[in-house]
């Protein structure tokens, strides 16, 4: 059994979940539905979780993560198909300006041979009144991972000032970024592109993970947040290998056409001998 695929419907809810390989072979697909408050200095995390698949989720767990603290629910020992369960989870929140805010939510949960998964979303919450952002992550790509690989960040300045903005990515822990955040100056009105190193620590091939990229800032007093999101598939090594093999032969493909089209055009454009006289 494998898992495989890692889809988000919408900023608050993703769902995880396998393409089975055999086509009998069952499938968990977990969708996370949180809501948020900010109470006496916590963050309090309200979350529903579920199952869709065929296939038994085991040690299913939540995992709210705000500004370095971390916090783990309560355990379910088991999750079958097209059950629900709903849990909270708080960490502490310090003194928070207003503003958006960005926080992440991990289920980490097994398979039957106790393989383990993690379904990862990232939402926002606005502490008090709070106008617009001024900017925005119009595109998160990242080319098929084997070992190691980019995602690649667009960050797009929505104002006529300047703007300081740092940048972190949320992957499950199966996919590390060595670059856990980076900082880039956007000017006004213009883009940035941004790169992060990736790498493959767990992740079995065929999976599909959504990419979460969190762009902050701070102007006038008021802290900033937009989310953007993208797909990143895990391949194999060797069809990466194979991939490269298949450019190679189409090459030599096309040389070989074109010297033989090249000696063929040398002997259609010779002159033929002259005739013999009487």
């Amino acid at each position: 059994m494998r898992h495989q695929t890692w889809w988000p419907a919408i900023l608050v809810a993703v769902v995880a979940g396998l393409v089975p390989a055999p086509a009998l072979a069952k499938s968990i697909t977990m969708s996370v539905s949180p809501t948020v408050e900010v109470q006496d200095g916590n963050l309090i995390a309200h979350v529903k979780l579920s199952n869709s698949g065929d296939d038994v989720a085991q040690s299913v767990t939540p995992v709210l993560r705000f500004r370095g603290k971390e916090a783990r629910g309560e355990t379910k020992p088991a999750l079958g198909p097209n059950q629900s369960v709903e849990a909270t989870v708080s960490v502490p929140s310090g003194e928070l300006t207003g503003g958006r805010w960005p926080y992440r939510l991990a289920v980490d949960y097994t398979d039957a041979n106790q393989y383990p998964f993690q379904a990862v979303h990232v939402g926002l919450f606005s502490v008090g009144e709070t106008p617009g952002p001024k900017l925005a992550v119009p595109s998160v790509t990242a080319d098929p991972l084997a070992g190691s690989g980019t995602v690649r960040v667009t960050v797009k300045n929505l104002a006529g000032a300047a703007r300081h903005v740092t940048l972190a990515p949320a992957l499950p822990e199966a996919i590390e970024a060595t670059k856990p955040t980076q900082e880039v100056d956007v000017d006004r009105w213009g883009e940035s592109v941004v790169a992060f190193p990736v790498v493959n620590r767990t992740a079995l091939a065929g999976s599909r993970f959504p990419v979460f990229i969190t762009a902050e800032y701070d102007e006038d007093g008021v802290h900033q947040a937009v989310v953007g999101v993208g797909t990143l598939e895990v391949i194999a090594a060797q069809s990466r290998l194979l991939a490269g093999k298949t450019v190679l032969w189409v090459v030599a493909g096309v040389l070989v056409v074109g010297w033989l089209g090249f000696l063929l055009a040398r002997t259609m454009g010779r002159p033929r001998g002259a005739a013999p006289r009487a």
